[in-house]
């Protein structure tokens, strides 16, 4: 995405702030009214709905595109903010009439991420999102993007092993989720659920994660019920015709590193940027040794042009290739992907019109292709009670491909909608063998004959602010989803989903929200038509007459965000019904047992999430979090499987200077125990526990170095959502450093 913004660095932040705090004027000066009108660079015509903000007050252009500001000194600094247009900042005393904000068109993979209320994801919703940025990124020894994601507000992770951590939001995982890359969905092709959405990902490649709670927002279809992730991938393009980056990690209790680097150039109408990441990790360390088949290698590659065209349009094309080799697997004996890869094109067109009740239009088209390569030898029991070795090898392969077409709406200076038509379709295919031991007639599966699943929908979004501070929002969705696989007949649905929120904006920068949003999720592949023998002994057998899973979410909230002071709390309850789920079949399949997939009528998720912020002192920053989520399986009574406990971080960075970048920074993170926990899914009581991470972050030349060290008391713990026997790393030192360089003209 290139977005006309001017880069604002800390330094600029905290003079700016030293001048409104302290400076004469902003002191002794009387703030004057400010008024005027804001108008499209390109043509001319009154923008509405532009947000104004100095000095901590904020006003918004009506249909004329006029505003109003009072107690504003000529020292403060005004900022100009809207959609589909490049930010400016002006200082007072400088501001010249009309106020010119110049076009800078916003793609489909961007155009839901930022808005004015700064809600990103929730764009047009009462949800509350959140976003995890570089600055985060690399200040953790994380090796996997989704450990990155431990500790933001309601989120929990499943460590698999070092490459395969896997996101949960709000107790909801895999399918339920729906994970998103620059705004692509993807899918997975291994009937084991090896390839989770961000595994493929390299941290490297990642500028921020966002992260929308509950299904809340019409603009996304499947998998939103537990809410959805979108990677967005570092931009291109850049202020100076030719920079780049080069970046480098290495690690103790995962050893290993990677390495990696990035080239952009920004010439005229025309900008380029091309990036290589790599890594290779061996096993990881635990307090109790060395976790086997817990090692992998991986190269990423990536590639994105953008091209402004006349008249306010862009035009993107984004490029991505990832190649997995010798991933270990140590949750499952002996499991190991010898190769796996993602490859991804995207074509995406934009163009900010910023006049009349049409204001922006956006269309994409897009491919991804994910190849899979497994091997599994297992340890049984045949019915006879014979013991034997089972080897499994799978290859698969899944291809998503799709285009979306959405229009930007402004029928007033208080209202916007997003309006729009998408098309996904969602293709897979299984080959699987299982030898058991020195048996004459191995039992051959061939699983996910040739499956298509087609999802064609239409939505809508929006939102009406009045004058007294409350929004009202909600949004409507109608999809029609045929599936069909080889040697099956074709099934048809239709299925809507939809939501309705209020938001209101109270004094000392508080605001208050209720939001209720019904959500979907289709059942994939291996629940529809799988075949696949695991370690618990059963025989998965899949179930062509599963219906879509449905969700309704209901959740209230109160945030606070007032500079120095930010916070959140937001009480939920999620009712999903038809929920899809692995039942005892009662019968076998060459005499193992089987297990079938199917719906049940209803479960239950309820809990509570907090989040704080606060700068206690010019040089002192507190953040923390806290979540908890209860499951119940309403059908059958007991707990759901894979609920996280209640669980909370805690940071204090401590600045050498006020928006310096030396700093110091000491995290707490822990969970109670976990005695809810489903016994017939093999889970079992997880203990309670607490790490200390420290980390140092400090310039270094022309570089960026961050030193730290995780688990600092090398503590032997287990997180209540991995596997039963897998500790997580212990005392883990570790090295990140990058240098930014750029080359200006003259």
């Amino acid at each position: 995405m290139r977005v006309g913004t001017k880069r604002w660095y800390p330094a600029e932040i905290g003079l700016i702030a030293a001048v409104l705090a302290c400076g004469p004027l902003g002191a002794q000066q009387a703030g004057r009214v400010r008024t005027g009108v804001v108008v499209d660079a390109h043509g001319g015509a009154a923008l509405a709905g532009v947000s104004v903000r100095a000095a901590g007050s904020t006003a918004a252009t009506d249909a004329a595109g006029r505003f109003r500001l009072a107690g504003v000194p000529d020292t403060a600094v005004v900022t100009f903010e809207r959609l589909g247009y490049a930010v400016l900042h002006v200082r007072a005393a400088e501001l010249s009439w009309p106020v010119r904000l110049s076009p800078a068109p916003i793609l489909l993979n961007a155009l839901t991420l930022t808005s004015q209320s700064g809600q990103r994801l929730a764009e047009a919703s009462a949800l509350a999102a959140q976003s995890v940025g570089r600055e985060a990124l690399d200040a953790t020894g994380n090796v996997a993007l989704a450990e990155a994601l431990d500790g933001a507000e309601g989120v929990s992770v499943a460590r698999l092993g070092s490459w395969g951590a896997r996101p949960v939001v709000r107790g909801l995982q895999g399918e339920r989720v729906a994970v998103l890359v620059d705004g692509e969905r993807v899918n997975r092709a291994c009937a084991f659920g090896m390839d989770q959405g961000l595994a493929s990902v390299d941290p490297g490649t990642v500028q921020r994660v966002e992260i929308l709670s509950g299904p809340g927002s019409a603009l996304y279809g499947s998998g939103n019920i537990g809410g959805v992730i979108n990677v967005v991938t570092r931009p291109g393009g850049s202020d100076a015709p030719l920079s780049g980056e080069v970046r480098g990690q290495a690690s103790s209790s995962v050893p290993g590193g990677s390495v990696g680097a990035t080239l952009r150039l920004d010439r005229g109408a025309l900008d380029a940027s091309l990036s290589f990441d790599g890594s290779s990790f061996a096993d990881y360390r635990t307090p109790g040794g060395r976790v086997a088949n817990s090692s992998f290698r991986q190269g990423t590659g990536d590639l994105k042009l953008g091209y402004d065209l006349e008249g306010a349009g862009r035009l993107a094309l984004h490029a991505q290739d990832y190649e997995g080799q010798d991933i270990g697997w140590p949750s499952m004996a002996d499991a190991s992907i010898p190769v796996e890869s993602r490859r991804s094109l995207s074509l995406d067109y934009g163009a900010q019109l910023g006049r009349g009740v049409l204001d922006g239009v956006a269309g994409r088209a897009y491919m991804q292709r994910l190849d899979h390569d497994m091997v599994v030898r297992m340890a049984m029991t045949s019915p006879a009670g014979m013991a034997m070795t089972s080897t499994t090898r799978q290859r698969s392969h899944s291809v998503t491909s799709g285009g979306r077409a959405q229009l930007r709406l402004r029928p007033s200076a208080g209202a916007q909608a997003e309006v729009g038509t998408e098309a996904t379709l969602w293709q897979a295919e299984n080959s699987r063998w299982t030898v058991q031991g020195n048996a004459s007639n191995p039992l051959a599966l061939h699983t996910w004959p040739g499956v298509d699943i087609l999802d064609v929908g239409g939505f809508a979004q929006g939102e009406l602010r009045s004058r007294a501070g409350v929004t009202v929002s909600a949004g409507f969705r109608l999809d029609h989803v045929g599936r069909s696989a080889d040697g099956w007949p074709r099934t048809r649905q239709w299925i809507r989903s939809g939501n309705a929120g209020l938001r209101w904006s109270l004094p000392a920068a508080l605001a208050a929200r209720l939001g209720v949003g019904w959500g979907y999720r289709l059942p994939d592949p291996t629940e529809l038509f799988g075949l696949a023998l695991r370690p618990d002994g059963f025989l998965y057998v899949g179930n062509p007459e599963l219906a879509a899973e449905h969700g309704r979410n209901v959740e209230v909230g109160v945030e606070r965000d007032g500079g120095r002071l930010g916070a959140s709390l937001t009480l939920f309850q999620n009712d999903l019904h038809g929920m899809i789920a692995a039942l005892l079949a009662g019968d076998s399949v060459d005499g193992r047992p089987a297990r079938t997939y199917g719906n049940l009528d209803r479960a239950r998720l309820r809990g509570v999430s907090g989040s704080l912020r606060w700068t206690a002192a010019p040089r002192v920053r507190l953040a923390g979090s806290v979540s908890y989520t209860r499951g119940q399986d309403r059908s059958r009574g007991g707990p759901l499987p894979a609920m996280p406990p209640l669980q909370g971080s805690a940071t204090l960075r401590l600045l050498a200077a006020e928006a310096a970048t030396t700093w110091l920074e000491l995290e707490g993170r822990g969970a109670t125990r976990q005695s809810r926990y489903l016994a017939a899914a093999g889970e079992v009581a997880t203990p309670a526990y607490g790490v200390l991470n420290a980390r140092l972050g400090f310039p270094l030349e022309r570089a960026r170095v961050q030193l730290g060290i995780d688990n600092l008391l090398d503590r032997a713990y287990r997180g209540h959502l991995d596997p039963v026997s897998l500790l997580r790393p212990g005392r883990n030192v570790y090295l990140r450093v990058s240098r930014a360089f750029s080359m200006l003209n003259g």
